[in-house]
This record gives C-alpha cells, sequence and structure tokens, in this order.
C-alpha cells in the first residue's frame, strides 16, 4: 500500500468516525470504526464498522449507515478533497468479538492445564534429547545449551559484502572494457 493510500484511509475514517458520531443517532448501540479498505484507485472504500449492542440492533445500524451513504459520501466530499469521493461500503466488523473468544477459549484451556497439573501430578520422566525439563516449562524458562562456535558468531549471515551496522558501504566500483 502506498503512502499516500494510507493517509486517505486514515483521514476517512477519521471525518466518518466524526461525522458518525455527530450526525446520526444509533439508539442502544456503539458504532465505531474499526478499519478502511481502499482500493489503489481510490475509488471504493469498504467501512468496517464496529457496534456494541445486541445483534439485531447491529445489522439496523449497518442498514441505517448503508441507506444514508449518499449524503455521508457528500459530505465527505466537502472534508476531504480527493478528485473522485470514494463509493462508501458499510460492513459489519467481527473481529473484536473473534479476538474476544479467542482470547476466553484461551484463558479456558490455561485453567484446564493447571487444573490437571494440580490433580494429575506426573513423575519425572527421562528427557529426551532436546526436550524442555518440566520445571523450566512451567516456570517459562528454557533450558540453556553450550554455545557452539557457529552459534557465538555475531555475523550470522552469508554475505560478507554487506556493511555491519555503524560501518559505510564499500565504494562502487567501474567496470572496465578489457
Amino acid at each position: 500500500m502506498t503512502n499516500r493510500v494510507a493517509r486517505v484511509r486514515a483521514l476517512i475514517q477519521q471525518e466518518l468516525g466524526t461525522m458518525i458520531a455527530r450526525d446520526h443517532a444509533f439508539p442502544d448501540v456503539l458504532v465505531t470504526i474499526n478499519d478502511v479498505d481502499l482500493t489503489p484507485d481510490l475509488r471504493n472504500a469498504h467501512i468496517f464498522i464496529g457496534v456494541l449492542g445486541p445483534p439485531a440492533k447491529q445489522q439496523a445500524a449497518v442498514d441505517q449507515l448503508n441507506a444514508s451513504r449518499g449524503l455521508l459520501s457528500s459530505r465527505l466530499s466537502k472534508r476531504v478533497v480527493l478528485r473522485n469521493t470514494p463509493h462508501l461500503h458499510f460492513k459489519l466488523d467481527h473481529s473484536v468479538e473473534r479476538g474476544v473468544r479467542v482470547t476466553a477459549l484461551m484463558e479456558e484451556i490455561d485453567k484446564q492445564l493447571i487444573e490437571s497439573a494440580i490433580l494429575n501430578p506426573e513423575p519425572p520422566a527421562e528427557e529426551e534429547a532436546g526436550a524442555v525439563p518440566a520445571e523450566a516449562a512451567a516456570t517459562g524458562e528454557t533450558p540453556t545449551a553450550p554455545k557452539t562456535a557457529a552459534a557465538s558468531r555475531t555475523d550470522d549471515d552469508d554475505d560478507d559484502d554487506e556493511p555491519e551496522d555503524g560501518e559505510n558501504p564499500p565504494p562502487l566500483r567501474r567496470r572496465t572494457r578489457r
């Protein structure tokens, strides 16, 4: 994405958020603009909105915004000067809900793992080569292996022609004909 498209996206998100908060009344829901996806030619803008409220009212808010997109587009054209004002498409953004659901599932899994470790402690078994000991896994530590000559190198890439940090690049050489 180009810098111009990113700046226009941010400006459209800010201006539409201000217009929606000021001019549109949504009873019992909170409407926010989560993201704006703009085509490279700046002709179409997909506005992803987050709506906090009951699911029926969420879809009603999206429908209301899509019904008034002509008015919003004309007001946007007065506030944001572009050759062509993008055609607005409002869509409900479910990413926040999915994030909350994933976080809740991860917390539930952590709780189950802790409960199973407390109720069923396993005797320490012989450790395999490269395995993390149970004590280290419980505390989040990783065992340190002895450093080998290859692991102790500071320059980990194979190309020696690139300058290291803080060094000047080598001068360019002209090619001569022979």
